[in-house]
């Protein structure tokens, strides 16, 4: 649904001029992908720029973005009337030798080779029919447990190989056309799956494409390193990027967050004289819903960290039920903004799961909200902020037609084409899904909010440790 409303609202360029996620420079990533040290840079450059011109995607206008149409460009009388640019999925990123990057062999194969289609839906008051012992319709009997946990929420279905091929490529080429300098912000609202395991399916998720796009912007997009002085010029220095995976669904980012727990331990405090660990290359920090009746049950890396976690750079905030817009503000501006700070990342991928919106049947503890200080826009809005190299994905949203709202009006204000509750919808195909209001309006949610000021106090005082420590770890090695 979110594509037809962003379609309908006008934000994208149209669909007939579709771009392929690939160059003809590009060479299929079906090796190890290891840098050789040389830079090697992969929705705009110089040409791109001339042809399509740039997103304003902050107030100061210098973010390259999403692409979009000619600046200046008047439609309706309207000037600097952006467009986004639709770019393809990059099919090679998506073959059996791009899943085994992260996933496992036999995981994959299972995804790939399923036998058969989801349980069929069966009422068993109804009578047996006389030819019900026959081969032929004698319903095909499926285990309660998958070793894969290909069942329950996360049945096989019959082009289910063909959905994770896309899923993982289309992630992984937002994040490629970052590495090779084309946009500086890239959305993919169809990626987001966090919950999927290297050996196993969970949450709906099959493929964890978060993981295998952050894995892409480890291997190809170093960093280059200053020459020193006196430094004699042979080839470019580079060192690993720094990349910030921050998740805002509603819950935790159990998949990518132990894809990325690093073994290292790091003491506190740093010990004079002695080597600092380095630092790995992806720092994880999930806000999420936790709760012993919320999936995925608690556990220790989804707790709130002692300010003396071995490992600083995975990372849980926790909050109580039905956490708002203000708890989400407090949220950015004490924890995440000063780890942001401290990392100072070369890239960033944010999972937006929309399901800690009101009236979400999945999140069901949700009272975030889109518009407003704290809403969804808002985060977006400081995110930008930092001048970062962005991919921001979908996540979890199971109230289709808010989770629609919610994703086209960020696409809008990134393309600095404000929405509110008032817009109206475009009528388009899907019209009928938004009534009563028919507007861009998510209602909003009027359950009181459990997370109390001592909570998040006690959560700043944390993150103000923990930022410190990962500053004084990243400025060991710079």
């Amino acid at each position: 649904m979110v594509h037809s409303l962003i379609k309908s609202l006008d934000l994208v360029d149209d669909y007939d001029g579709l771009q392929q996620g690939q160059d003809s420079d590009d060479e299929p990533d079906t090796q190890d992908g290891e840098s050789d040290g040389v830079d090697d840079s992969h929705s705009t450059k110089q040409q791109q720029e001339q042809e399509k011109g740039r997103v304003n995607g902050n107030s100061n206008g210098n973010k390259k973005g999403l692409s979009a149409a000619e600046p200046g460009y008047e439609v309706n009388g309207d000037k600097d009337y952006r467009r986004a640019v639709i770019v393809g999925p990059d099919e090679r990123l998506g073959t059996k030798e791009c899943l085994l990057k992260y996933h496992d062999t036999a995981y994959v194969e299972a995804l790939l080779n399923h036998r058969g289609s989801s349980p069929p839906a069966r009422n068993p008051t109804n009578p047996a029919s006389p030819s019900s012992s026959s081969k032929e319709t004698q319903p095909r009997r499926y285990p309660r447990t998958d070793p894969f946990n290909l069942s329950h929420d996360n049945p096989p279905f019959p082009s289910l190989p063909r959905y994770i091929s896309y899923v993982a490529s289309a992630t992984s080429t937002a994040c490629r056309l970052l590495v090779k300098d084309k946009v500086d912000i890239a959305l993919c609202w169809d990626g987001g799956r966090h919950h999927a395991k290297r050996k196993e399916a969970g949450g709906f998720c099959y493929v964890n494409d978060l993981v295998m796009g952050c894995l892409l912007l480890s291997r190809e997009g170093r960093i280059p390193v200053p020459q020193k002085e006196g430094e004699e010029a042979t080839r470019q220095r580079t060192r690993p990027p720094r990349i910030l995976y921050l998740d805002l669904d509603l819950h935790y980012s159990d998949g990518v967050s132990s894809a990325f727990a690093s073994p290292t331990r790091y003491p506190y405090p740093l010990q004079k004289g002695k080597a600092v660990p380095r630092p790995p290359s992806v720092l994880t920090l999930s806000v999420h819903h936790s709760s012993p009746i919320f999936f995925p049950p608690p556990s220790p890396p989804s707790l709130l960290p002692e300010p003396d976690t071995p490992n600083p750079f995975s990372l849980s905030l926790p909050l109580a039920a039905y956490p708002s817009a203000s708890t989400y503000k407090g949220v950015w501006q004490d924890c995440i903004e000063p780890i942001g700070q401290a990392w100072d990342p070369d890239f960033v991928v944010l999972q937006l799961g929309v399901d800690g919106l009101p009236g979400d049947r999945v999140g069901q503890y949700g009272n975030w909200a889109v518009e407003g200080e704290g809403g969804m826009k808002w985060c977006v809005s400081q995110l930008m902020k930092w001048d970062k190299k962005t991919c921001i994905t979908g996540g979890g949203g199971y109230h289709h037609a808010n989770a629609a709202r919610a994703w086209a009006g960020v696409t809008a204000s990134l393309l600095g084409r404000e929405t509110d509750s008032d817009t109206a919808i475009p009528h388009h195909d899907h019209f009928e899904a938004y009534e009563p209001s028919f507007t861009m309006e998510v209602p909003a949610g009027h359950m009181r909010d459990e997370n109390t000021a001592k909570d998040l106090d006690k959560a700043r005082d944390v993150y103000k440790t923990i930022s410190q420590r990962i500053n004084d770890i990243v400025a060991a090695h710079s």
